[in-house]
């Protein structure tokens, strides 16, 4: 991924069209972008002080989309049946392994060859700023009862640690990743019910909206 100027930045604040990036895997550069980017919108809106929670939850949202589609690679790789419970629940141990390893993002280039994306889309009025992250591996039946568990359970928690003791599940670390999202979310007093993640049409998709103040 090629880093975005200061200038283009700028360009993009002013104008009214959506900031669309498509990536196969995490980098410097993402990284970089998706702060610069984060640190000018909210300067403009004048609410600085919630770039650092936008960018935990952005990029804990883009790590989710990478994971999925390196997974499904992993459990084909591997011979594995990822619909089939015994082979998901082995598989699952494996790719948590080599995520753990450090060695996840070995299958960027196969994500690549295979056009397994993660696409990024930013949009912002006076109204309101509008995340759209989604990945082209559906998810399993099983992952989306997690994720609608975590987005359920975590309304109840102010702390990520007291939902880690209560409620973490050893299998994957994405439950624990949208909890601190949602306790983020609640402790700035935004609204949580703007956070969704649901497939559709083979994607799946993690939507956030910020609404902004008037006046």
């Amino acid at each position: 991924m090629e880093p975005l100027t200061l200038s283009q930045i700028r360009d993009w604040i002013q104008s009214d069209d959506p900031l669309a990036i498509s990536t196969y895997g995490a980098s410097k550069n993402l990284d970089e972008n998706l702060v610069q980017v984060l640190d000018a919108l909210t300067e403009r809106y004048k609410i600085q002080h919630l770039s650092p929670i936008l960018f935990t939850i952005v990029k804990d949202l883009i790590l989710n989309g990478f994971k999925a589609n390196f997974k499904r690679l992993f459990f084909q790789e591997n011979q594995l049946d990822i619909h089939s419970p015994a082979d998901y629940e082995l598989g699952v141990r494996m790719y948590k392994s080599l995520i753990l390893s450090g060695r996840g993002n070995l299958y960027e280039p196969m994500a690549r060859e295979k056009n397994l994306y993660v696409n990024i889309k930013i949009e912002h009025d006076d109204s309101q700023i509008k995340f759209d992250i989604r990945n082209n591996s559906m998810l399993v039946r099983g992952e989306m009862q997690k994720i609608r568990n975590s987005l359920l359970h975590a309304q109840n928690y102010n702390d990520i640690m007291e939902y880690y003791i209560e409620r973490g599940d050893n299998s994957e670390g994405e439950g624990i990743g949208i909890a601190l999202c949602i306790i983020l979310l609640k402790g700035e007093n935004l609204p949580t019910d703007q956070f969704r993640i649901y497939h559709e049409d083979g994607e799946t998709i993690a939507q956030l909206t910020i609404p902004l103040k008037k006046g």
